[in-house]
């Protein structure tokens, strides 16, 4: 039996509250998160979340740029207020609790959900489950603004940072540590103005590897196909199965250009060094193979 005109007319009068409702509370969501409000309108980041590992990382996100810088730091989840000094805006506590583990999956789903649906489900899965166990300050309309970042990203999008040692008395702190309560100070070879200056070490064996990539990138850069230019070359002090680069300018953007343009998918090391000659160091592991 069909329901009558006046129940139907209810029925209708009902989801256009709940519709109407849903819509306030987006507007009212959207007016009173720092985090949509800053994804939305692609403002100047950064977007801070915590994810508490063992050691914890802080990723800050930068919605204009699309790159991501991660901090480590020794803190738990009991005591999460004091990570960072509280420098951070939403804080997340994974099933993996391994820092190693759960970053090396987050790569490889980076890599892999445009062909393989199965990370989608898991991730929807780990933050409902996360919300309900309160393992997580995100609120899903945070979660949505943010997920929607997701597909521009890959691991060469972020940048990580070693993790900060506490200095013992009487030794000095390693020059090449970063607080990750301050930006390290870009180097006068990081000007705008210049091309990337870059250092090619070879650590995968083969006898040439460095030179024939500075000449590849030389010829790119003669052809204005890539703004970089090779000072030195060498060799790498231990062989290494996977190739990466090492940053010491904060130039994120053209060092991701460089990245990708020569094959090395993995994620940017940031580092200070008060002596280096480069905004970059590119180190050529076995797999690595000269572009075509």
């Amino acid at each position: 039996m069909e329901p009558s005109y006046q129940t139907r007319k209810l029925i209708g009068r009902i989801l256009l509250w709940v519709l109407l409702a849903l819509v306030g509370v987006a507007f009212w969501v959207q007016y009173n998160s720092k985090i949509v409000q800053t994804l939305t309108a692609r403002q100047e980041g950064p977007v801070r979340l915590l994810v508490l590992t063992q050691p914890a990382m802080r990723f800050a996100y930068n919605p204009v740029t699309r790159k991501t810088v991660v901090t480590l730091a020794k803190c738990s989840a009991e005591k999460k207020e004091t990570c960072f000094n509280g420098e951070y805006d939403r804080f997340f506590i994974p099933q993996i609790t391994d820092q190693q583990t759960y970053w090396t999956t987050l790569k490889e789903d980076l890599s892999s959900w445009r062909f393989n649906p199965a990370p989608l489900w898991n991730y929807v899965r780990g933050y409902v489950n996360a919300l309900v166990q309160r393992r997580t300050n995100v609120n899903p309309a945070e979660w949505v603004a943010l997920s929607m970042e997701l597909p521009y990203l890959t691991a060469t999008d972020f940048a990580v940072e070693k993790p900060v040692t506490t200095q013992k008395k009487g030794k000095q702190a390693p020059k090449e540590e970063i607080s990750p309560k301050e930006e390290p100070e870009l180097p006068v070879l990081a000007s705008s103005n210049k091309p990337l200056i870059v250092e090619v070490l070879n650590a995968s064996g083969r006898k040439g590897l460095a030179s024939q990539l500075k000449q590849y990138l030389r010829e790119q850069n003669n052809k204005g196909l890539l703004r970089v230019d090779v000072i030195d070359t060498g060799n790498y002090p231990t062989q290494e199965d996977t190739s990466f680069i090492i940053d010491y300018s904060g130039k994120l953007v053209q060092v991701t250009q460089v990245s990708h343009a020569i094959g090395i998918n993995g994620e940017i090391r940031r580092e200070t060094s008060a002596t280096a000659i480069c905004d970059s160091r590119i180190v050529l592991g076995k797999d690595f193979q000269i572009p075509l």
